[in-house]
């Protein structure tokens, strides 16, 4: 099983470097929650954290020749955002001591240290996982309804499915995504420490 997902990886990375647009958007849906994550941790205002996502990923796909791994993708992922944070909070017209703070804590962490996010990242693994075993219709459904924010009528429109339909496929999905997830209760506890504990300055 870990042979065929790493031959899986491989090839959507080799995919994506060679232009492929399906590729590219199953990497944008495998990472794009956890970078806006951190994003919005740092950017408090949710428009710039959505804009720093969006921009994060415009660099990733001009630089797509030079991956070879999805570890490298995920990397270069997570410098990016930080940078773009960083550079989000430098030039911020409005200073004050929570921003400076902010920038000064930021400033201090290595490029790869995602410390808050270590733990919501190996869960967010799981997750997306077990999102892409999904049928694909049942699959559309949840990641319109909870990564993208659409309503079950907006998803509905969407896919030309009934309203009924869309609400019966989300809590498939959720059963689903509920017993595959079960054996992982102690990394689910990590999580919840993990969202609780405050940032530190």
């Amino acid at each position: 099983m870990e042979n065929t997902q790493s031959y899986y990886q491989e090839e959507l990375v080799k995919r994506f470097a060679e232009g492929d647009e399906d590729a590219f958007t199953k990497i944008y849906d495998r990472f794009y929650f956890r970078i806006y994550q951190y994003a919005c941790r740092w950017l408090v205002n949710t428009s710039e954290a959505e804009d720093v996502t969006v921009e994060t990923f415009i660099k990733l796909l001009r630089r797509k020749e030079s991956f070879v791994d999805m570890r490298n993708i995920e990397a270069f992922l997570r410098v990016s955002v930080r940078n773009a944070c960083l550079d989000q909070l430098k030039y911020r017209k409005v200073r004050t001591d929570h921003h400076e703070a902010l920038v000064r804590q930021l400033s201090l962490e290595e490029q790869t240290d995602f410390e808050w996010v270590e733990v919501q990242e190996v869960f967010l693994s799981l997750v997306y996982a077990e999102i892409d075993r999904l049928p694909s219709k049942m699959r559309e459904v949840l990641l319109l309804s909870y990564r993208d924010g659409l309503k079950p009528r907006e998803v509905a429109k969407r896919l030309g499915l009934k309203v009924r339909t869309v609400s019966n496929q989300k809590t498939n999905a959720i059963h689903l995504l509920r017993a595959a997830l079960a054996q992982h209760s102690f990394l689910l506890a990590l999580l919840v420490i993990c969202w609780s504990t405050p940032v530190r300055f």
